[in-house]
């Protein structure tokens, strides 16, 4: 039984982590979806009128847009998920270019309407196309190292969580004669507000949660801190009946 239940926690866990991936992927896609028809838009309206007032509206839409999805990614610990750290340089590097290269196009289009020679738009669409790509690129590196500072702090205080909780002393209160006893008893303990585990007498103590029964009856274990408590309410319950 223990075994058919470990193996269906673990097909639990990678059916969430596929949920998981799938919802991220949705995501991934919505946004580059609303940020090529922002860029279109704004790209056919500078063609058309060469008036930055008309593109206000959808520029201002991208970039909220990429603010707020870059938030939502980092503070979910997911902006570089399951990628080695040379390839989210790589990533970011060419994000960076793509991006650039979208908005040296529109850069191009303005310069091109207000009447600007060949030389002029070359010259300064590639100085503009160098500048937003070194200040997109060091954007993303940042929200890269936030990233793996928030997943770190996380990684932290989970072991902190599990060394104190490997920390708690776990003193036998109790001997039980048979399982049926044991299951009472620690039924009754965890009512009470008491953590219990039991386990064949002369076992390893490490082996929570293994009710069974041996020679020797079956032990009763619960925090230190909980023994009074505990044998109190055991006495009780033995005086009772």
């Amino acid at each position: 039984m223990n075994k058919e239940m470990k193996e269906t926690l673990d097909k639990v866990a990678v059916y969430e982590e596929w949920v998981k991936q799938k919802a991220l992927k949705a995501g991934n896609l919505a946004f580059a979806s609303m940020f090529v028809i922002s860029v279109l838009a704004i790209i056919i309206q500078m063609l058309l009128t060469v008036d930055i007032r008309l593109v206000l509206g959808e520029t201002a839409t991208a970039l909220v847009g990429g603010i707020l999805y870059a938030s939502i990614m980092v503070y979910n610990g997911i902006w570089d998920k399951c990628l080695p750290k040379s390839a989210t340089i790589w990533r970011d590097f060419f994000t960076s270019v793509i991006c650039a290269g979208i908005f040296t196009v529109i850069y191009g289009v303005c310069l091109f309407r207000m009447g600007a020679t060949e030389t002029q738009i070359t010259r300064l669409a590639l100085g503009f196309l160098i500048g937003i790509t070194i200040v997109a690129f060091i954007i993303l590196r940042l929200l890269a190292f936030i990233n793996r500072k928030r997943n770190q702090n996380s990684s932290n205080v989970q072991e902190k969580k599990e060394i104190s909780l490997s920390k708690v002393e776990w003193i036998k209160i109790y001997n039980a004669q048979n399982i049926v006893e044991t299951e009472q008893l620690v039924e009754m303990l965890k009512q009470n507000g008491i953590v219990a585990f039991s386990q064949e007498a002369g076992a390893n103590v490490a082996m929570h949660g293994a009710p069974g029964f041996g020679i020797y009856g079956v032990d009763i274990f619960v925090k230190t801190d909980d023994a009074e408590k505990a044998v109190q309410l055991i006495k009780e319950i033995n005086n009772q009946e």
